[in-house]
């Protein structure tokens, strides 16, 4: 890879990936190299053959495949950064490690030393990863808070990865963390969209089992204001679900995805039980369904998309709501 003054550098989605792509970037810029970035997205990942460059955030662990490359990763469990090399045939070996790193951004602050490069991030955009990273919103700078909403409007959008970059870079060249006009732009439409979410809430455009709201977010629901404002709310569902879960314990979100419609359930009253809610799911759909559990939430889908139609999903809300419900009366 030293040989030659360019490469290329496939860089993952997340606010930490792009900022660990621009402080590698910035490094390769100073020691003269020409870079390439590139934003494939998960499912491009899978078969994408990386040579000559660098994978920030991903390896072949997602079926990529990497010959004469580096990929660069974070565990976050073990707060450790590793650096893998793989050599013209693909095999892979971990030649660094970093420990007790924060992020990946910090993990890549260290590689480049190694480089003989120093590169600055501003302390409160590492601060900002690292509370991204962990959930604790609540922390963010102003600056952070947009960075969040900002993604979540373009979160399947690839193009928005290069705004980020480009902020990314803004900040470590100038040492300061500003909000660009272009960030600014699309985190104003994360409040449009939540603005919206809230007011279908006010409105009850859920629908009602005594208690528990069950959300829809769909194109194709019935509910004009749903359907017509889709493209903006799909971003949000996630937080209209948790705002209903803190309000009122637990609350069900049934929501369109490229793969047809999957539910959430969201539940943090003791007093309804997991192990009840995943029973009530009918036994002639369990072959057809993956249940999962991730913190305090149930995620249900099914396993042939074509089988997950809006109707089809509702009637299975139908029978866990249900189910909820009662235990919600006998409180």
């Amino acid at each position: 890879m030293g040989q030659s003054l360019s490469t290329t550098i496939y860089s993952g989605w997340g606010w930490d990936e792009c900022v660990a792509t621009a402080v590698l970037a910035t490094a390769l810029l100073r020691k003269g190299y020409k870079v390439y970035i590139e934003f494939p997205s998960p499912s491009e990942r899978r078969g994408l053959f990386i040579t000559k460059s660098y994978a920030v955030g991903f390896s072949h662990r997602e079926g990529s495949i990497l010959n004469d490359a580096i990929a660069i990763q974070y565990l976050p469990d073990k707060r450790l950064g590793v650096i893998l090399k793989y050599d013209s045939t693909g095999k892979g070996e971990v030649i660094m490690r970093f420990s007790n790193v924060s992020s990946l951004t910090m993990t890549l602050m260290e590689y480049v030393q190694t480089l003989n490069e120093n590169v600055t991030v501003p302390e409160q955009l590492l601060r900002d990863i690292e509370n991204i990273n962990s959930g604790d919103l609540d922390k963010l700078s102003k600056v952070g808070k947009l960075m969040v909403q900002a993604l979540k409007i373009n979160y399947s959008s690839k193009e928005f990865r290069q705004v980020m970059y480009s902020f990314a870079m803004e900040a470590i060249r100038t040492r300061t963390v500003r909000a660009t006009e272009d960030l600014a732009k699309e985190a104003q439409k994360y409040d449009e969209a939540m603005e919206i979410g809230n007011k279908i809430l006010e409105e009850k455009q859920y629908i009602p089992y005594g208690d528990l709201k069950v959300l829809i977010i769909s194109s194709k629901c019935k509910k004009p204001v749903i359907r017509e404002n889709y493209s903006l709310l799909r971003p949000v569902a996630y937080d209209l679900l948790l705002k209903v879960c803190r309000e009122d314990g637990v609350g069900i979100l049934v929501q369109e995805t490229e793969l047809g419609h999957t539910i959430r359930i969201c539940l943090r009253r003791r007093d309804v039980s997991f192990v009840n809610v995943i029973a009530s799911i009918p036994k002639d759909l369990s072959d057809l369904l993956n249940v999962s559990l991730r913190g305090n939430h149930i995620i249900i889908k099914y396993r042939n998309p074509a089988e997950s139609t809006l109707d089809n999903v509702l009637q299975l809300v139908d029978t866990i709501a249900h189910t909820i419900s009662e235990q919600l009366k006998r409180k």
